[in-house]
This record gives C-alpha cells, sequence and structure tokens, in this order.
C-alpha cells in the first residue's frame, strides 16, 4: 500500500478489491461463503430469541426505506436493518468471533444494506469482495489495538472496530470513491463504542452490541456519501487518536499490524472461528476439554467431588463471576458451562440442535446449580503466561472416590498469530449442518437447499440480491 494513512491504506485496499476481486484467493472466496451462510443460519435463530426480536420489531417503524429483514415481510431503512440483522445475529453467541470481535454480525449486515442501496447491479463477486474488505478492516483493526489494553479499560470491541470494517463494506457497495471510504471509516471510528460489563455480567443490552456496530458502519458510509468529513489521522494520531483512545497508551498499540501484508495477506477468515456451542469463547475449551474426559470415562455428576477450571488471569475475571439469575447471563459464565457440560452429553449445534432449548433453561434446575457451587475457576500460570488473553483452558475433575482426571485444550498451537480465535475446526459440511439446524423451525429443506447452493455459488453468481429467494415466503 502506498498511502502512510492508516485511512487511506484501508480504501486502497477496499478499492483495490471492488476494482478487481479476482484478486481474492480461492479459498478466501470459499471462507467468505461459509461465513455467509453461518451468520444467516444465527441470524434466522435470532428471531426465536426474545430480546433479539424485540429490537428486529422496533426497527421497522425507525425509518422508511427499502431494505429487506430476514424473517420479516417489512421493509425499512439501510441502518435501521443492520441494526435489526447485526442484533439477530449476535443473539445467542453463535456467531463467529475474532480477539475480541464479531466481524460477522457487523460485516454480513452492512452488505445487505449496502446491497439494497446499490443503485446498479450487485455481482455475488461484489458482494464476497465486500464482506471480504469488512473483515480485513476489522480483524487487522482488532489485532493493531488489542486484545489486551482495550479489554482490561472495559471496552466491548465489537461496536468499535466492527463499525469500521462495516463502513468499509458499505461504502465499497455505495460506489464511493478512495476519498469518501477513508471518511465512512473515520466517520465510524468517531462515533462507535460499547462497554464490556454488558457483555460479561449479563444484559439484553449486549446483543445489541454487533447491531450497534453494523447500524454505525452504514450510518457513516451515508454520512460520507452526503459529503461530511472527519479527520483522516483518526486512527493513528498520536494524542486523541482511535488506537490511543482505545489502549489508553501512546505505545500500547502496533500500526504494523494493520500495514504489512494488507492486500497481500488476507487474515480475516484465518484468524477468526465459527462458535458450535452458545457460549463465550473461553467456555468454549471448558466444554471440549470435560466432553474428551466424558468420552474416556463415565462421570456422574453425583460421583464429584468438585472440580478446578484453569485458565488466564483475565477469564477468571470475566467468566468466574456469580451464577446465572436470568438467561441473559448463560453464555458467560464458567460455572453455569462446565456444570452443564457435566451433567448433559452436549455436543455442538450441528449434531444436536436440541442444545439451542435445553442451554437456555438449565440454570433453573436444582441440580445444575448444585453442581456450580462444587466449581473453581482458578488462574492457570502455564496459560497466563503462554497468552493472558488466549483460550485454552485446562479441566481437573476429582471423584470422591479419589481419582483424579484432568484435560486441558491446546488451540492456540494452531494460531499464526496472537490475535488469531482458534477452536476446533468446522468445514463446509459442519457449517452446512450448523446452518441447518439454526434454521430448521423459520426455513423448509426447499428453502434451506436453494440459499445454501446460492450462498457457496456466490463468487461465480451474477447478481447477490438472488440472496432474498430463498427469505421469501
Amino acid at each position: 500500500m502506498k498511502s502512510d494513512g492508516i485511512a487511506e491504506q484501508f480504501a486502497e485496499l477496499v478499492c483495490s478489491l471492488r476494482s478487481d476481486p479476482g484478486r481474492i484467493p480461492a479459498n478466501v472466496k470459499n471462507d467468505a461463503t461459509q461465513r455467509l451462510l453461518d451468520n444467516f443460519g444465527c441470524i434466522s435463530f435470532g428471531r426465536t430469541v426474545e430480546p433479539a426480536r424485540k429490537i428486529a420489531d422496533l426497527v421497522t417503524g425507525m425509518g422508511q426505506g427499502n431494505c429487506r429483514l430476514i424473517g420479516s415481510a417489512e421493509r425499512t431503512g439501510a441502518s435501521a436493518a443492520a441494526l435489526a440483522h447485526g442484533t439477530l445475529a449476535q443473539s445467542f453467541e453463535l456467531n463467529d468471533l475474532g480477539v475480541y470481535v464479531h466481524p460477522g454480525a457487523c460485516i454480513v449486515p452492512a452488505c445487505l444494506a449496502g446491497m439494497d442501496l446499490a443503485e446498479g447491479e450487485v455481482s455475488g463477486a461484489d458482494f464476497i469482495a465486500a464482506m471480504v474488505a469488512g473483515y480485513e478492516v476489522t480483524v487487522r483493526l482488532s489485532e493493531c489495538v488489542g486484545p489486551s489494553a482495550e479489554l482490561d479499560i472495559g471496552w466491548h470491541t465489537p461496536p468499535f472496530h466492527g463499525a469500521v470494517g462495516a463502513a468499509a463494506s458499505t461504502a465499497m457497495l455505495l460506489g464511493l470513491d478512495k476519498a469518501g471510504i477513508a471518511q465512512a471509516m473515520v466517520i465510524a471510528a468517531d462515533i462507535a463504542g460499547g462497554g464490556l460489563m454488558l457483555a460479561r455480567l449479563g444484559s439484553d443490552i449486549k446483543r445489541v452490541h454487533c447491531g450497534r456496530g453494523a447500524e454505525t458502519g452504514v450510518l457513516s458510509a451515508l454520512m460520507a456519501q452526503k459529503g461530511l468529513r472527519s479527520r483522516l489521522d483518526t486512527f493513528e494520531h498520536p494524542d486523541w487518536g482511535y488506537c490511543r483512545t482505545m489502549t489508553a497508551s501512546a505505545t500500547g498499540f502496533n500500526l504494523d499490524a494493520i500495514r504489512v501484508g494488507l492486500g497481500e495477506d488476507f487474515v480475516g477468515f484465518r484468524r477468526t472461528a465459527m462458535k458450535y456451542y452458545p457460549v463465550g469463547a473461553e467456555v468454549i475449551g471448558m466444554i471440549d476439554a470435560i466432553s474428551q474426559l466424558k468420552a474416556q470415562q463415565q462421570i456422574k455428576p453425583s460421583d464429584i467431588e468438585d472440580v478446578e477450571i484453569g485458565t488466564p488471569v483475565f477469564f477468571v475475571k470475566a467468566e468466574g463471576h456469580e451464577f446465572p439469575e436470568t438467561d441473559a447471563q448463560i453464555h458467560f459464565n464458567s460455572e453455569y458451562g462446565v456444570a452443564m457440560a457435566l451433567i448433559y452429553n452436549v455436543r455442538p449445534v450441528y449434531e444436536d440442535r436440541s442444545i439451542l432449548k435445553y442451554w437456555l433453561s438449565g440454570y433453573k434446575q436444582p441440580e445444575v446449580k448444585d453442581l456450580a457451587s462444587k466449581i473453581r475457576h482458578v488462574v492457570n500460570q502455564e496459560l497466563d503466561r503462554k497468552n493472558p488473553y488466549g483460550i485454552d483452558s485446562s479441566v481437573t475433575i476429582r471423584l470422591k472416590d479419589g481419582t483424579v482426571l484432568e484435560n486441558r485444550t491446546d488451540y492456540l498451537k494452531r494460531a499464526d498469530s496472537a490475535g488469531t480465535m482458534q477452536f476446533a475446526a468446522m468445514g463446509e459440511e459442519k457449517i452446512v449442518r450448523k446452518f441447518r439446524a439454526l434454521t430448521d423451525e423459520v426455513l423448509t429443506a426447499p428453502k434451506q437447499d436453494m440459499l445454501i447452493s446460492t450462498v457457496l455459488g456466490l463468487p461465480r453468481g451474477a447478481n447477490a440480491r438472488h440472496l432474498w429467494n430463498a427469505f421469501d415466503s
């Protein structure tokens, strides 16, 4: 990239992908289609989650427009549609994530809104290129400033970094020039925001954070289209810039994480991952470790003396808090997640969609709460030294007969960056099965088949608006 400023470098990337989508490697295009299908599944299932559905219903009256809403015959304004889709995608903690962003829940809604706003035809290649651009901006920005400082300060970063990526995707599909795209991103950086407390301690509003990121990105692109301007050095300004503010430090961020390889090495999908349990990233490792132990030896909850979960320091604070009192807290509590894994035969959603039901109500069951009281969440010094924000976990189960069972995950051995999020791999077959599980109650099998074939064939598709066909009644 030739430009010195971060906003201009990002804008140059967006323009290059728009002018020549063919320069995107085939494996990156395949990753994009799989993420799109995964987010469509999460958005569709979100209609069954009451707080998210309320937001989706709310936005139908927030503005006139021609933008579609998945699962509804209503149309609304572009930013309102993005808010709804982002909230629905994030509603049950099954959408993709990086360290620590949820790019798909911000980028996909922005691309849908941008497609509906675009005056001309949007080809499948155009849509995929917009997704790739948004993911690259979001993930590289997250690696630049994190994950340490902004989490410790208390920022929840999806509505920050995701808003900037969403602005890039929307501006690209709207046809803004390089200057306009750069402005869309710095405007998004100006007005983005979200707090970590709601994300960890439980709140209906946490679900809205990604929706706000998508909404902010779309709104910022429209502002730039109207000629509104912000500072092009917004990201790197040494005193009041975005990175300086996010980290509360003049040296706590690394601009090379953005610059190096930009436009050549596509990291947006490689360094993010898809979920298969409806929990925070850190709890996935705990469940996997316990499931592996249960596969080796029968474990009855009544035989358990106590359980010790070890993670880096940050996650003791982030996940080791009070037992859930509402369903807003069930996704981010290590004691709850571990107790459920010990009591239930927990399997990934693509193998057993019943997890979408029983996970929602387990906190009401006395046996779950009783077992949770025997679980301690402690600091694992080795994991903390290895990566204080990594999601690997250790599990030690002590049985009443004196038997000690131990296991740990080691996802980070496959990571190519400290900013990489990894779980057990999900290929196309599992992603398709996950999509079917999430849409089982809202789409007929023929509609599922239509959307799967359309999405997976999108790089070769002549018209991306055909994506809406499967959602038509």
